[in-house]
Order: structure tokens, then sequence, then C-alpha cells
């Protein structure tokens, strides 16, 4: 039958036995992987950018003004044998050579939605662009307390806001100020099955793709400083120990005083004077936070959560899009202050409703597979950084290997292949727990402007804590959330791909310009048909086998090449320099050779 890769099929056993592999053929095909295709269109077929499975596309419907080089959307009408599809072509998205056609392809590619459907739009006229007198009901009024925002320099879609105090007997009331989005977004309205739909706000180097309308994203539900905002606060006590002592989830109002930025709170709490912020009750507090949230970090570190040290990059553009500079993104002490009180707040949230027995959405990340953190070890043994494999690693084995190489050439190394051995955390209806945080209890409730999935957790929240509830509902959400998480794990997937594709290709944009230009790397990767380099400003390309000046071995186990004449040896993390040959920005390809 024409069955292609990645389909569906009912198969028929023809011959099977314990000691040779099943032999059978396909009777049916039940559902197809591909029914649309995009890619560059030339001479009567479509070339996807990253290929399909070796399936060639064939163009048998075009419109007549088709030119070579096109990017197009195909809608595949007939499935041939010998991997051959038959096209008709349903939209040329533009030429390769338009500017910002890359993120263009990447978006219709992976079916990701740049524009709101005319139902949501209209609905938008039913969002209110200011908070109205009749909504403060119900809800506790925190305006005249210390409450502001750290966010990115850029960062126009605010979810979340902070308050704390230190109580008489030493303890500190911390506050986290979520924006209300359920209370605009009404389950099963254009505004939610749209924002269902996209799962999440995706982040595209210079772009973003937003899940709710900018008129709620950067506006009514963003929390801006100096207009009164509807929230979800949760108001915890914590003591010296890390232990929330006493806690409290309601509806709230609030006026953030000031939006801050990780850089300016940074100069603050590294000593220095910022001219952004001189307010001393500010100044005060941000030191004050820097002290709760450290006491947070030393205890989860001590119950075993798993500090990534991710280095990410920070890629600046002219005002005409291109891309100028590509540095190292710098992560200071508010950054961290920022990830502890949400981790805090979201543990307190899901433990809140884990021991009501209420139907709930998870964020969890479960056992990594022994094989694999056995296969890490051992790599770990033979560049001689641990002495023996553990039989059972424990997050302490993780942690002090993280420990051992901090600093070292195999830093960023181990910390991503340390990374590659987890599982991949998703949302479930079932509280599978939080391998990588060492959390028994985890949710995600601080970013509902972005997530679905926090959005939904409001939902519950009101639906549990602040009103009475039915069997009706519960039941309600027991059928409604496994979809839920499902959908909010591939969304999340799916706009992760996207950005690291862009993130590649905004990166071969800007070596473009540095072609045979010499750059001291380091080995970040090594397989049969190549060496990975990486440079400082975690651009990373790869050094094909065939062009180093020898002959080479690749010792698969250790992970080296040698020289088979020199006897010189390749492992990751060694520092080599190499000259650029080729960027391919469509692509997101970078060629280097040997120096």
């Amino acid at each position: 039958l024409d069955a292609f890769p990645g389909d569906t099929v009912l198969v028929r056993i023809n011959r099977s036995s314990a000691f040779e592999r099943s032999e059978g053929e396909v009777v049916k095909v039940q559902k197809r992987a591909l029914e649309t295709v995009v890619g560059e269109y030339y001479q009567g077929a479509i070339f996807p950018k990253n290929g399909a499975q070796n399936v060639f596309f064939k163009v048998v419907e075009k419109p007549k003004e088709l030119v070579d080089y096109a990017i197009v959307t195909a809608k595949i009408t007939r499935y041939r044998r010998q991997n051959i599809a038959d096209c008709a072509i349903t939209e040329i998205i533009g030429h390769r050579d338009d500017p910002g056609i890359e993120i263009i392809e990447v978006l219709k590619r992976l079916q990701i939605p740049d524009t709101f459907p005319e139902a949501v739009i209209q609905y938008l006229d039913l969002v209110p662009s200011e908070v109205r007198p009749f909504e403060y009901e119900g809800r506790r009024d925190l305006r005249d307390e210390l409450i502001f925002t750290i966010d990115g320099d850029d960062t126009k879609d605010i979810d979340d806001a902070i308050s704390l105090v230190k109580l008489p007997r030493g303890t500190y009331r911390l506050g986290v100020h979520i924006a209300d989005v359920s209370h605009y977004v009404t389950e099963g309205s254009p505004l939610d099955l749209e924002a269902f739909s996209r799962g999440t706000s995706v982040y595209l180097a210079d772009k973003v793709v937003p899940m709710l309308p900018r008129k709620l994203a950067n506006g009514i539900c963003s929390l801006n400083p100096g207009v009164d905002r509807l929230t979800l606060s949760c108001v915890m006590e914590i003591n010296g120990s890390a232990e929330v002592i006493n806690y409290e989830l309601f509806p709230s109002l609030i006026r953030s005083r000031r939006q801050l930025t990780y850089g300016e709170c940074n100069k603050i709490l590294a000593g220095e004077t910022s001219e952004a912020i001189t307010d001393p009750k500010i100044i005060e507090n941000l030191v004050l936070m820097a002290e709760l949230a450290q006491i947070l970090r030393d205890v989860r570190i001590k119950i075993g959560s798993i500090d990534f040290e991710t280095i990410e990059p920070k890629i600046s553009f002219d005002t005409e899009g291109n891309v100028t500079d590509i540095i190292i993104r710098e992560r200071g002490v508010s950054e961290r202050l920022i990830e502890e009180f949400m981790l805090v707040a979201n543990q307190v949230v899901a433990s809140d409703i884990h021991f009501r027995e209420y139907p709930f959405i998870y964020r969890v990340h479960e056992k990594p597979d022994p094989e694999k953190l056995a296969s890490l070890f051992q790599f770990a043994k033979e560049q001689g950084i641990v002495s023996d494999v553990p039989k059972r690693p424990t997050h302490r084995h993780l942690q002090e290997l993280l420990h051992d190489v901090e600093g070292s050439e195999y830093d960023k190394v181990f910390n991503t292949l340390m990374l590659r051995s987890m599982a991949k955390a998703k949302y479930s209806e079932l509280n599978l727990g939080h391998y990588g945080l060492a959390f028994s209890h985890y949710t995600h409730f601080t970013s509902p402007i972005r997530r679905y999935p926090d959005l939904m957790v409001h939902r519950m929240l009101r639906a549990y804590l602040f009103n009475e509830p039915t069997l009706k509902m519960l039941d309600h959400f027991l059928e409604v959330l496994p979809q839920a998480a499902i959908q909010s794990s591939v969304t999340e997937r799916r706009a992760m791909l996207a950005e690291r594709e862009v993130e590649e290709m905004k990166k071969a944009e800007y070596m473009e310009n540095h072609v045979n230009e010499v750059f001291e790397g380091v080995v970040s990767g090594l397989t049969r048909f190549g060496m990975f380099v990486e440079l400082p400003n975690t651009v990373e390309g790869l050094v094909h086998i065939s062009t180093f000046p020898e002959a080479i071995d690749f010792n698969e186990k250790q992970m080296i090449y040698l020289g088979i004449s020199s006897r010189i040896v390749y492992n990751i993390g060694k520092k080599v320099r190499v000259r650029l040959v080729k960027a391919d920005r469509w692509r997101g390809k970078i060629d280097f050779v040997l120096a």
C-alpha cells in the first residue's frame, strides 16, 4: 500500500517468533501523518526546509504566478507508491528572499496562528480597557501595599507582581499577585477556545505571537504600574527555614507602584546606585527580597532540587529587524529572586488543591531513565570527572556531578547532557511530582497571560476556593482536564521548537557577515559525520568530518576523535580554532573548518 513515514497503519503479521523480527504487511492506512506541506517550490516540486523523510512532493496544481523559490503551502491530494505525493498549491506565502519570510515559514509549517479569527476580534468589544468599580466587589483591596513588578526590559505582558514584609516575629510575609485572566477569559468563550488552541505565547527573536490578543495581554490583564488591576493573590508566611507556616489564596485588587527591570534591580542588589530606582522603600524591599530568595534557594537545593545552568543568548536587532549582535543573556540576583518566589507560590497552590482531592492540572517531571543516567555517569568516568558509576543515581549524585564540573570546560556540556538524560516536563491531571525540582506537588499558576494551563489553574481556584464546589463542577473538570493537559504539553513543545528554529536562523543570519573569519570555540558534540563547535556567544556550527586535514578514528564510547596520523585527540570541551566557511540563514545551519 501507499503508506508513508509517520502514517498510522493496520498491519497483518505474516511471521513472528521469539528469535527473529516479526514480519507483516500494511493492509490499511488509518491516519495520514501529513495532509499539508510547507516548503520551497522549485521546478515542479516542493522541498520542505528540514526534509520530510524522503518524500517527494510533486506539484500537480499551481497558480500561474508561481515562480521558483516561492515559499508555499500545499494540500496533499494523492499518496502514491515509492513515497511520492501529489500536491495542490493552496497559498503562496512569499519568496525565499523576502524580509522576515523565515519566521512566517516556521509559523505556517508548525501551524502556529499569527492572527486572531473574526469571532475573537468581535468579542474584544466586550472586554473593558480599565477595571470598573463593580468589579471590586468580593476582592481584598491591596492598593495601599508596596507592590511592584520586575521583568525584562521589553516585557509588555506582565503576569506577576510581588510584595514582601518582615513580620515582628522574624518571619516573612510574601505576596505573589497574579493577573486574574480568568475574570476576562470565561470558559467556552471565543477568547477561551482560541487560547486553548494556541496553548501558549510564542517568543520568536524580536516577535511575539501572543496566546491572548494584545488588548488583554498588554492591556487590561497586564499588571502595568499606576493602574488598578484584578489579581489572584497567594500570600504566604515563611520562616527562616523556608517553611510556609501559613498562607492565603484570594481574589484581590492591586495597583503596582513601579515596573522595575532585572537590570535596574541587579544594580541595586550589587550595591550600586541606579538612577531608575531611588525610592528608599523599594530599595530596602529589594534587599529583603534577595534575603528571602536566598533562604528559599538554599533549602530547595538541600532537599535535592537540581539547578541547571542554562546559558541563553541575547540577540540584538536594528530598527529594520536585522541582527546586530549576539551576547550571553545575564542572569543576576533579581532573575533568581523572581524564580524562587514563583516556585514557592506554585508549590503552595498545588499542595492546597492536592490535599483537597479535587481535580487539578499539575506540572510534572517524571523520574529519568536509569539507563540514560548510567550512560551519563559512565561518560563522566571516561572523562575522569567521577571515579565510580553509582548503581542508583540520586538527586545528590546529580548535584555533585554538576558541582564537580562547575567553571570547567565540561560545565555547559554536562548541564546539556544531564538535561537530555531527563524526562520531558509536561502537564498532567495526575500528580506525579517534579523530579528536577524535587517537589512532590507542583503546578503552573503564575503566567496565565501566556500559558493556558495557568489560566485553567485560576479557573479551578475560582471554582474550588472562591465559590462552593458542586459535584457537577467537579465532574466537568474531571472530564476536560486530560485533554487540556495533553493540548498544553503539545503546544508547549511546538512553541519550543519554533523558538529554537528561529534562534538558529537568527544566529546564522548574524554569521553571514563573518564568513572566512577565525573564531575560538569549544567542542560541544561529536558524531559520526562531524564535530560541533560552540563559540562564546552560543553560536554553534559543524566541522564536517570530511574537512579534517587527516583521517579520524571516532571512539563513540569515550566520545573522542583521534587523528590517525597526528594522534591529536578531540574531546568534548576541548578548545579549538575554527574558520567560518558558510552560514545558511534559511536552514539555520553554520559550517566551520578547523583553522
